[in-house]
């Protein structure tokens, strides 16, 4: 496949993200397909990350980031804000016995960096119904006693940051392609 071409398969894939005619885990599957001819991993990394979700050894090193952002000890672009959803945490057991208004439970509003895939996003988004009436919880770990609750209209915005984010980054790939 010559440049061109790629170019080409790249704009359709492109424009089918901005229409919205193709979920965004199938798009980033074939932008993956597509690149890994002309590409290396380190070149496709983010694509891997956003579709497969980030490790949990980088989730540190991002809330580290994120901390030394907010002490303005780093001035850098923080590369993944848009993952970060706004929430609170509660105890698991407080929701096992039944809340009647969410109200009762909010305390400080913190962040959490969401680390799923898109296709775990997409999934999570099946079943939900956007609106600032529903919320979702997210446990880090089984084990964990603690979960953090959002508003599910923030899932939407990560989904929808997330579809930004590739399209950008396949608009890039096609300029430095048309470049060469």
């Amino acid at each position: 496949m010559n440049s061109a071409l790629l170019s080409e398969c790249l704009r359709e894939l492109s424009a089918k993200l901005d229409s919205r005619d193709i979920l965004l885990s199938d798009a980033i599957l074939k932008a993956l397909k597509i690149l890994r001819i002309f590409y290396g991993n380190e070149k496709l990394q983010f694509f891997n990350r956003e579709l497969l979700g980030y490790l949990q050894e980088e989730m540190a090193d991002i809330e580290a980031s994120k901390k030394r952002k907010e002490e303005g000890l780093v001035i850098e672009e923080q590369l993944v804000a848009y993952r970060f959803l706004t929430g609170f945490w509660v105890d698991e057991a407080i929701l096992r016995r039944g809340v009647k208004t969410i109200a009762c439970l909010q305390t400080q509003k913190t962040t959490l960096f969401c680390n799923y895939g898109v296709g775990e996003l997409e999934q999570v988004m099946a079943r939900l119904h956007c609106d600032d009436q529903n919320y979702v919880g997210i446990k880090l770990s089984e084990s964990s006693t603690r979960v953090f609750l959002c508003r599910a209209s923030q899932i939407y915005r990560l989904y929808s940051s997330i579809r930004h984010q590739v399209k950008v980054k396949i608009d890039g790939l096609i300029a430095e392609l048309q470049s060469s």
